[in-house]
């Protein structure tokens, strides 16, 4: 009792617990659903979830040439009398000059994303135009076509053209303003279920035995390995053992500031290894630069600074983010000469908040 008592008195001190120092936040953050609103509304830097857009539309942009086909759309979309296994029978490819336009306006919603420009509409014709085609071939399914779907459908209820983007140029009220902390929430508890959920799928007694995927170590990329292994040892203990722990707990070591280096090192070696081995597209370079969305908000800032001089003219102004309306504020986080924004109960906030309760 006298344990609990002084970790209330330290909080009300403003002196951050041990909770506090791991997570972020402190029981009382979580103790009733107002203040857990308040937490997931908490204002945050926007420098990290701009970065996210900026390589994901870069990445997108890049994808629709080749899994997404493009440059091989008038052999895929030529034939309307070739068998389509669609998700729903009533969806059909349209003639093949509209399915031009739908790549075309998947590419130009992609840039405009990169770039921050008409974010919002730019976000929903790419998850329209994506999702259409997605659904419109069950035979293409594979499961990072379902990330880069979500990830779409995740960034468009986000405030990422709130740093660096035309939208910010536009319009000033926006630009390098605060984002509620809901926003990195959502992103990281999805990435970190694509590696928990891959960790999970590698419990059965096949992959655990090492049957699942056999001389694979054969390939160049595992030559340091095979220094001090047999590729059978290599097979077993490094892509059977090693991918079954690295799924599993990655997603925590990434979330954690002491073990985060750490699992940046492994974790990019490995997604590096896979854009070797495999033909699997922007996948690994998806997955190494959303590693960035567990880092502090503010990194960008760091790394923007020691560019050269003459790129400043290219670069955000280094201010303090402002006070915005999607956020929730104490007097002491807001000047007393500035009005406290509201932040409104919007329909995007309500279904997040629903979204992140039912991860956690």
């Amino acid at each position: 009792m006298a344990h609990s008592t002084r970790k209330h008195q330290l909080a009300q001190l403003g002196q951050p617990g041990m909770m506090k120092l791991l997570l972020g936040f402190d029981w009382v953050d979580i103790s009733s659903w107002p203040a857990f609103v308040k937490l997931l509304n908490r204002p945050t830097d926007p420098a990290s979830l701009g970065m996210l857009r900026i390589f994901y539309g870069l990445l997108m942009f890049m994808d629709i040439l080749q899994e997404r086909g493009l440059s091989l759309a008038d052999v895929k979309w030529g034939n309307l009398d070739e068998c389509r296994f669609p998700l729903f029978s009533f969806l059909k490819p349209l003639a093949l000059e509209w399915m031009f336009m739908i790549y075309l306006s998947l590419w130009i919603s992609s840039l405009f994303i990169m770039l921050g420009l008409w974010y919002r509409g730019s976000c929903l014709v790419y998850c329209v135009c994506y999702w259409y085609l997605f659904l419109l071939d069950k035979t293409s399914w594979n499961n990072h076509s379902y990330l880069y779907g979500l990830l779409a459908i995740l960034l468009l209820v986000t405030d990422a053209h709130r740093f660096w983007s035309l939208d910010g140029c536009r319009n000033k009220a926006i630009q390098n303003s605060h984002v509620p902390l809901w926003n990195y929430t959502l992103l990281r508890a999805q990435v970190f279920l694509v590696y928990f959920i891959a960790g999970l799928k590698k419990t059965d007694l096949e992959w655990l035995g090492g049957h699942s995927v056999t001389s694979l170590s054969s390939h160049w990329a595992f030559t340091p390995f095979r220094l001090i292994l047999s590729e059978s040892q290599t097979d077993y203990y490094i892509v059977h053992l090693g991918g079954f722990l690295l799924d599993l707990t990655i997603g925590f070591f990434l979330f954690f500031d002491v073990s985060r280096s750490m699992a940046l090192f492994f974790c990019t070696s490995f997604h590096l290894m896979n854009s070797l081995i495999f033909h699997i597209g922007m996948f690994p370079w998806v997955m190494i630069f959303t590693q960035a969305i567990f880092f502090h908000a503010d990194w960008p800032w760091k790394a923007l600074a020691h560019l050269p001089s003459w790129m400043k003219m290219f670069l955000p102004e280094n201010d303090l983010p402002k006070p915005s309306a999607h956020c929730i504020y104490t007097k002491e986080e807001i000047k007393p000469d500035e009005p406290l924004p509201a932040a409104p109960v919007t329909l995007f906030t309500i279904i997040s908040h629903l979204y992140v309760c039912v991860l956690v």
